[in-house]
């Protein structure tokens, strides 16, 4: 299994990422031939002289450019089948930077045939070509996108925090209830209140105090309490009762209907056929 603590990056696994990297080392590295002129390049392009720079330099970027697509869409599905650790990436880096070496002099020796070169010669100045044209792309290509999958990761995790510390507030926040004439008879934090029952006129409002369940007698009817600007959070599923979304564990089908069970405290609270689809639609995110 991989190291969690070192994650093979997503440009090695990710089929549009692998194309954006592939394409960007091209680029990269024509712009550094163009710019720069290695001299490992041009010793090369001299030694076979009889052959136009040009169209050579064209089959060196089209056989490692193969090559290289080759490797990582291997490696991809590998990754796939099973999960690969960063240990083998590294490794099979290395290994795709020698096999590309040794296929650029296979076919620099097949275009230099009559020049007499030793293929070990070729193989020293075909190696020097790929650390000063490919490695330097090839890693400056590698940093860029490792960076900004690490901003990606970055914002991933901000937003994150920024949702769990919404859902903190919206957990520690205070739910105020009111008797009829508007005043303030009780407030609770909100993850407190498990559900609230009819009792006539009154509401028995259902909530944990200090780990224990314990019942506040409300002044106030259910259907004044059935109102998501002023309570939000609380959702009515019964002639009788309302429920805080906050606590609740499962829904579960009965024979008699549906039954919703609570994170805390031990009451099941039934859902009534009239109140069924608004539920099945709330806790299936069609609000």
């Amino acid at each position: 299994m991989g190291n969690n603590s070192l994650r093979i990056p997503k440009f090695m696994t990710e089929k549009k990422d692998i194309w954006l990297f592939l394409f960007a080392t091209l680029l990269f590295a024509i712009l550094f031939v163009l710019v720069y002129q290695p001299a490992g390049y041009m010793r090369t392009n001299e030694a076979l002289s009889h052959w136009n720079k040009h169209i050579y330099t064209a089959i060196q970027f089209l056989a490692g450019f193969i090559i290289l697509s080759t490797s990582r869409f291997t490696f991809m599905h590998l990754h796939k089948k099973r999960e690969l650790t960063i240990r083998d990436m590294f490794l099979w880096i290395a290994g795709e930077l020698i096999l590309i070496s040794l296929i650029l002099t296979l076919i620099a020796s097949l275009i230099n045939a009559d020049e007499n070169l030793e293929f070990y010669d070729l193989l020293g100045r075909v190696s020097f070509n790929i650390a000063t044209i490919l490695v330097i792309p090839y890693a400056g290509t590698t940093l860029i996108l490792m960076l900004r999958e690490r901003r990606q990761q970055i914002e991933a995790l901000k937003e994150y925090i920024e949702k769990q510390e919404e859902a903190r507030q919206e957990t520690t926040e205070n739910m105020n209830f009111y008797a009829l004439g508007g005043k303030l008879a009780f407030s609770t934090h909100r993850i407190n209140v498990l559900y609230i029952e009819s009792a006539d006129n009154y509401s028995n409002i259902h909530y944990l105090n200090e780990g224990k369940e314990d019942t506040f007698i409300l002044h106030n009817s259910l259907k004044n309490l059935d109102n998501e600007s002023k309570y939000p959070g609380l959702l009515r599923c019964h002639r009788s009762y309302m429920v805080n979304i906050n606590n609740v564990k499962l829904i579960r089908k009965e024979k008699d209907g549906l039954v919703i069970e609570l994170s805390q405290g031990g009451k099941a609270i039934p859902v009534s056929r009239t109140y069924n689809t608004k539920v099945v639609k709330f806790f299936a995110g069609e609000k």
